[in-house]
């Protein structure tokens, strides 16, 4: 709406532009054969001075109804005669008294006028002068003039005239359509989609923003003779063009699609592209408006998702396990062979997909010892739908099979379940075998004092001693038969006890800790020390494990690591805070300080001295807030544990400080030629240095200054001294100005923190730091650091 109300003012000034150009010929057309018919008067009849009255007439009504102001001048500026349109641009009569146009104009452009009026006397005529003007109302309009000079008989400039126009209005909507057109194209540029303006017909794009040829790799000038569709992919080509084909047809006004193009580089990239037609008034398509959304990394992980879903379902169809996926509905989504072979079915995996599973346990229950109770055991796990797993099933045929429930959900709605079917048969009868000859251990370990639990390659629990069943709270019935890993392991703790049965595979022993949960939910540390366990024929049958209770050391660990943590991250804490308070607080004051170098370029010439004095006084306030945040920054970042150490030769590190900081002319900086060498993070000693060195500099007083750099070595460290002879510092403030924000005077370039990281980083190496001062003579500050 706002676009069209812009338009349609648009159209008016043009009307109007049109208007007072033709108003204009005319009086100049009249002006010219008036000033004819006055030279011939001289020696015409009477019927030419009735000729010359009626010119004058015509004339007088041309002034009058002029719709632009017209004013006469004398060369002094007095008006001599305006028209209606006149007096309403300036808001005077005629009647009143003497009106002086100098006197009406804005007071910067005074001098501009005066030069402007000579050149008018010069030139004889002056145009598209343009100036600024108070109304009798106060009002500021600025007008575009065009004038000539008034001449008597001998030739001699006597007045001038001209015809203004008040252009306030269009140039505010000028600077309107400006500001907005730079706002839309601030949007184009910096959107993170690629966006293409095109006309049909066109050869070329007629815009292309910066994400478009970053995108794609060309540039906008490239653009400019190619159109999208030249570097679609070729497979892409059709569904573009009958795509195009229904816009252009008026069938839709926009369409999107996902394809591909061939960047400049030869690569491919995906992209969403929507296409929009800008219609006419007449429904003619005016231009296409294509928006292009890089999705290459989108696509290419759907295509990896799904190259991943083969390969699961090709595992889980080689399982040696047999495998059941049943939707909600319990319709088969996935089975194997395995499956296939252990319930007897006659048919490819494949062959099962999308069959109803309602009836299979009534079909396949008489595989089983306890056929109901294989029914009826079906259900009540579908019923509760929850995990179970380890459900020992015994068939017909002497098989025993080991089932495991798992119920799916997805964002807590159920989606189905999986069943796996694994043949332990073999693993029970090695277990039988192997009780016989545990037996006569069973009382040697029954009253070990130690914990002493036997399991086999599948973390089933064979054998549990009394200490073990004492330590955990369960009876011998709990856990013989069980996964231990079920029982008292959380899903971290699996993954150790994992690894530790493969590791037993392999024949591997060693000690390592676990966090188990006994009976009641109690957390217990176990410091356990584990073997594989050997057959009658050689082979591992399982695990031996012994175990100690270390739940009393191992809380005190734990309890002083826990200090440890809150420690490192509070002062983490603390460094990311000063981090994102130093960010957050110099992002306004780039802002601030761009502004203000905008108001010095665009109005320095407008804005008086203490309008200049005052931009100037925020320019040095944020240059001095800037130094404040950096300073709390480099405080908040001294961390011991982050510095590196380094052999730090400390008179190159002053002699280059000594180059990188101001320094007066009558301030002298002596330093010491044979300062040592130390072990410490040059970063940080050259920031201690420089701020000792910058505030002796900065606090001298004394016509001539001066600053000396010592040190001497004691037999444990090396003592390093600043003197100066600057104001000196008051006793009160010997141990305060070394706290952050504390500070001596005025001086500008002081944030009271220079001192707060001196002591920081003397303190991070163990150091000491003091000082010496006396008022008006001078201060000398100690540091001390450790050989």
């Amino acid at each position: 709406m706002k676009n069209k109300s812009v338009e349609i003012l648009e159209r008016a000034l043009a009307r109007e532009r049109e208007a007072r150009k033709l108003a204009e010929k005319i009086l100049e057309e009249k002006s010219l054969e008036l000033f004819e018919v006055t030279n011939k008067l001289k020696d015409t009849n009477e019927e030419l001075k009735e000729l010359i009255r009626q010119k004058t007439s015509e004339l007088k009504g041309v002034f009058e109804n002029i719709i632009d102001a017209y004013v006469v001048i004398d060369l002094n500026g007095n008006v001599l005669k305006m028209n209606d349109a006149a007096t309403v641009m300036f808001g005077y009569e005629n009647q009143e008294s003497a009106i002086n146009l100098l006197d009406l104009l804005h007071e910067e452009d005074y001098e501009y006028t005066i030069q402007a009026f000579k050149k008018l006397l010069e030139e004889g005529s002056f145009t598209k002068y343009k100036s600024r003007i108070l109304t009798k109302k106060n009002e500021l309009k600025i007008l575009e003039v065009n004038c000539s000079v008034i001449y008597n008989d001998s030739g001699k400039p006597v007045a001038a005239q001209g015809i203004a126009r008040d252009v306030t209005k269009e140039i505010a909507l000028n600077e309107l359509l400006e500001e907005q057109k730079d706002q839309l194209n601030i949007i184009i540029d910096n959107s993170p989609i690629g966006i293409s303006l095109s006309k049909q017909n066109s050869r070329g794009l007629l815009l292309a923003n910066k994400s478009l040829c970053k995108m794609l790799g060309y540039t906008e000038k490239e653009f400019q003779n190619m159109q999208v569709q030249d570097i679609t992919h070729p497979d892409d080509v059709e569904i573009s063009r009958l795509n195009l084909e229904k816009l252009f047809k008026g069938e839709v006004d926009n369409f999107l699609l996902e394809k591909r193009y061939i960047k400049k580089n030869g690569d491919v990239l995906w992209a969403k592209t929507t296409v929009t037609a800008v219609r006419n008034s007449k429904q003619e398509i005016k231009f296409q408006v294509a928006t292009i959304e890089d999705i290459t990394n989108e696509r290419l992980a759907k295509e990896q998702l799904i190259e991943s879903e083969n390969r699961l379902s090709s595992l889980i169809l080689n399982l040696d396990s047999g495998v059941l996926l049943e939707d909600e509905n319990r319709k088969i989504i996935l089975t194997n062979k395995k499956f296939c072979e252990l319930f007897s079915i006659p048919a490819a995996p494949a062959v099962l997909k999308g069959q109803d599973c309602s009836d299979s346990a009534e079909q396949a229950k008489n595989l089983f010892e306890d056929p109901e109770k294989f029914v009826s055991r079906i259900k009540e796990l579908i019923e509760e739908k929850k995990v179970v797993l380890g459900d020992e099933l015994k068939m017909e045929d002497g098989k025993i099979l080991e089932r495991d429930y798992i119920p799916i959900f997805l964002n807590n709605k159920y989606k189905g379940h999986l069943w796996t079917y694994k043949d332990v048969t073999l693993r029970r009868k090695y277990r039988k075998s192997l009780e016989a000859q545990k037996q006569k251990y069973s009382s040697i370990i029954a009253n070990m004092h130690l914990g002493l639990i036997e399991v086999d390659n599948e973390d089933q629990v064979l054998l549990a001693n009394q200490s073990f069943l004492k330590m955990t709270g369960y009876t011998e019935e709990e856990l013989v038969g069980k996964k231990l890993k079920n029982i008292l392991l959380d899903e971290d703790t699996r993954k150790i006890i994992k690894n530790k049965i493969n590791e037993r595979k392999q024949g591997k022993s060693d000690s390592y800790e676990l966090e188990i949960r006994d009976k009641y939910g109690k957390k217990q540390y176990w410091l356990v020390s584990g073997a594989p366990n050997f057959g009658i024929s050689g082979k591992i049958t399982g695990t031996i494990g012994i175990i100690l209770d270390i739940t009393n050391i191992k809380n005190l660990e734990i309890q002083k690591e826990n200090l440890l943590k809150r420690l490192k991250q509070s002062n983490e804490e603390l460094q990311e805070y000063a981090h994102i308070v130093s960010h957050d607080l110099k992002s306004p004051l780039r802002s601030i300080s761009a502004l203000t170098s905008w108001l010095k370029e665009d109005y320095g010439s407008v804005l008086e001295g203490d309008g200049v004095k005052n931009i100037n006084l925020i320019e040095a306030t944020l240059e001095k807030m800037d130094r404040l945040i950096s300073d709390i920054l480099s405080y908040s970042s001294i961390n011991k544990d982050q510095s590196v150490v380094e052999d730090v030769n400390v008179g190159e590190v002053v002699n280059h400080i000594k180059s990188l900081i101001f320094i007066p002319p009558h301030v002298e900086v002596i330093v010491d030629e044979k300062l040592p060498v130390i072990r410490a993070d040059k970063t940080r000693i050259q920031q201690l240095f420089q701020n000792l060195i910058s505030n002796a500099v900065n606090y001298i007083d004394k016509e001539k200054g001066k600053v000396e750099i010592k040190h001497a070595e004691e037999k444990d460290g090396y003592i390093f001294s600043i003197q100066d002879n600057g104001v000196g510092i008051p006793k009160e403030y010997h141990q305060k100005i070394f706290n952050i924000f504390q500070s001596i005077g005025n001086h500008k370039d002081s944030t009271g923190i220079g001192l707060s990281i001196v002591k920081k980083i003397v303190d991070m190496y163990d150091g000491k730091i003091w000082l010496e001062s006396k008022q008006g003579t001078g201060t000398t500050f100690f540091i001390k650091f450790k050989k």
